[in-house]
């Protein structure tokens, strides 16, 4: 059996077709910001990042936040390590994460795991001791200034 014979195609007259391009999405600096899969929550929350891997406690703003991540504000890191825990100070909430993005002074965080912490005290079973000791040293109300610590002391001459 022999092969069948192929011919080329007749010409085309008229302009050549113009080259395939591939579809570019060009995309806005508002659009961005809004290209989340959660809607996010504007607020202005106290709180610190620990880094378990070097014992690291960074204070920083949460700025905004969802139920899968946050953007945060903090001083400038010289290293930032996969996974962080995020302590918010204001909600009583520890979550851990790892960077989603970073600039000079901003970052923002992606949750795996997010913990309520409880009134009575006691650590939650998926809260590593580290975290948790971190949370109830950093949760304490602040002294004022005004206030003297030896207030509560009774010197007698």
């Amino acid at each position: 059996m022999t092969p069948p014979i192929r011919r080329p195609a007749p010409p085309v007259t008229g302009a050549p077709p113009a080259p395939a391009r591939p579809s570019v999405e060009v995309i806005t600096p508002d659009q961005y910001a809004d290209r989340r899969s959660e809607p996010r929550t504007q607020c202005d929350d106290r709180g610190a990042m620990l880094f378990l891997s070097s014992r690291q406690v960074i204070n920083c703003r949460i700025l905004d936040q969802s139920a899968s991540g946050a953007r945060v504000a903090m001083e400038n890191l010289d290293h930032i390590p996969a996974e962080i825990w995020l302590i918010d100070l204001d909600t009583a909430m520890v979550k851990r994460g790892s960077p989603a993005w970073s600039m000079a002074n901003r970052m923002g965080l992606k949750f795996n795991f997010i913990q309520k912490m409880p009134d009575d005290g006691k650590r939650p079973a998926k809260v590593p001791p580290e975290v948790f000791e971190a949370w109830k040293r950093l949760s304490q109300p602040a002294a004022t200034p005004d206030e003297d610590p030896d207030d509560d002391v009774l010197y007698f001459d």
